[in-house]
């Protein structure tokens, strides 16, 4: 892929607006996990360093686009704590007409999101938001799969534009994948499989071992016509998911935690063995640990969402199994998404993962081969200098 880089320019006395992915998990207003901003950081320190002045983009989950500020979807947190990583002030501010009007080197501007337009990819914010800045930096990678006017279509009205370093780094890593030694395993969880269906089917002839866990299992095992409870599935992707679950390379929870409710206390059984009144939380310990194996004849292993309730205890047991088994694994390993690198983190093998990915479904789209709209649009804009000369 063609594109301009950071350190292509010359920053000196420029306005720079980044467009970074703060989506950091959040509980009480507080920061849990916050690997996001630090990875973030090399290109914002790279911006100032250089003499630049800089303008920081970014959303925070997925508030309404009212144009006013929602306190729980605020980025007061995230500018407050890079306040302390930089050792500057960070000012936040509400509105463009306040960014436009100040003078401060370092600005961050409020939610995104809280801006109509932007997830439409609205050409009239976009424009607006290109006017504040004299160059535009996309290092946001996890939401590179959206097209929303700060990350797609401003690019169509600003004079230069370029991927950061975040990007940069993470390319090189996906790339990799490309040509990927085998044999190369997919863990796969969360909540939705509407979502990542097509995902799925591209990657099913690249994997040798696809394992799926969370929510997505659950619609497969209820595709299975087995009782499923009140367990959380996708009803109308049940009918969807029955070409899926006959594939050789696709691996079933055979076991799984369940219980009444996420308070009341865990069972392990066979997935032929659930009630009426239980509930999927988790898939088994005793079922990942069943997979040994595979972990460690695995080249290449790629996990994306928790296999369950991870953030309660009695429902992080599969998920941890998970990840102590790609940590032990000398296959070369990627994961990706909030969750997943707030799992890894709680299970304690961050270090022993060879990449840790900014992205979720952007990793997933990229390995499956789909173009993704931010990068299309940088490489469009890279390919038009060229064209003129630049």
């Amino acid at each position: 892929m063609q594109l301009k880089y950071l350190t292509d320019y010359k920053l000196s006395g420029r306005k720079v607006m980044l467009r970074v992915d703060f989506n950091v998990p959040l509980k009480d207003g507080h920061i849990v996990n916050e690997e996001r901003i630090d990875r973030s950081l090399p290109t914002i320190q790279h911006i100032l360093n250089e003499g630049a002045s800089l303008i920081i983009v970014s959303h925070l989950g997925r508030p309404e686009e009212t144009n006013e500020v929602q306190k729980e979807f605020s980025l007061k947190p995230i500018a407050l704590s890079l306040e302390k990583k930089l050792k500057m002030p960070v000012d936040l501010k509400r509105d463009l007409s306040s960014i436009k009007q100040s003078s401060e080197d370092l600005l961050m501007l409020e939610n995104i999101r809280f801006f109509k337009g932007e997830k439409s990819n609205d050409s009239n914010l976009a424009k607006d938001l290109a006017g504040l800045c004299d160059i535009f930096v996309m290092d946001a990678f996890a939401t590179a799969h959206r097209a929303h006017a700060s990350t797609t279509a401003i690019l169509d009205f600003v004079d230069q534009a370029c991927a950061g370093l975040l990007i940069k780094q993470e390319l090189q890593a996906l790339d990799r994948i490309d040509n990927a030694e085998k044999p190369i395993v997919i863990v796969l969880g969360g909540a939705k499989i509407s979502t990542k269906l097509p995902l799925i089917n591209a990657l099913l002839d690249k994997v040798d071992h696809l394992i799926l866990g969370g929510g997505i299992a659950n619609t497969c095992i209820a595709a299975q016509g087995l009782e499923i409870g009140k367990s959380l599935i996708e009803s109308s992707m049940v009918s969807e998911v029955k070409s899926l679950i006959n594939e050789d390379n696709v691996i079933l929870p055979s076991r799984v935690l369940v219980a009444e409710n996420k308070e009341a206390e865990a069972r392990e059984v066979d997935i032929d063995s659930l009630t009426k009144n239980d509930a999927i939380f988790d898939v088994s310990p005793t079922f990942i640990h069943s997979l040994q194996k595979i972990f460690n004849e695995a080249a290449t292993i790629v996990w994306n969402g928790p296999m369950g309730l991870f953030e309660q205890d009695q429902f992080s047991l599969g998920t941890q199994a998970v990840a102590n088994l790609i940590a032990r694994s000398e296959a070369y390993s990627i994961i990706g998404g909030g969750d997943t690198i707030s799992a890894a983190s709680m299970s304690g093998v961050l270090d022993s993962i060879n990449y840790i990915s900014t992205a979720g479904g952007a990793l997933l789209e990229y390995l499956a081969g789909k173009s993704l709209p931010a990068l299309a649009a940088l490489q469009k804009k890279a390919l038009e200098r060229v064209d003129n000369g630049a």
